[in-house]
């Protein structure tokens, strides 16, 4: 997802929880960044961030089975 396209999804969501459903890698002028994008709210985790957050839910999920 560019750069400028997460800053206004991010501008419009405002301060609304975010489940964070689906990710993209941020790019800007073509180029990718470090960062992932939340599609639905436009914030930006790094690798750490995002792996952490994946670990977590496939922790939760194995709890629910």
């Amino acid at each position: 997802m560019e750069y400028i396209v997460a800053q206004k999804i991010r501008d419009s969501w405002g301060i609304k929880p975010c489940n964070h459903p689906h990710f993209e890698k941020e790019y800007y002028v073509g180029a990718f960044l470090v960062n992932y994008v939340c599609t639905q709210c436009g914030k930006e985790f790094t690798i750490a961030d995002k792996m952490e957050l994946d670990e977590s839910r496939k922790k939760s999920s194995m709890n629910i089975h």
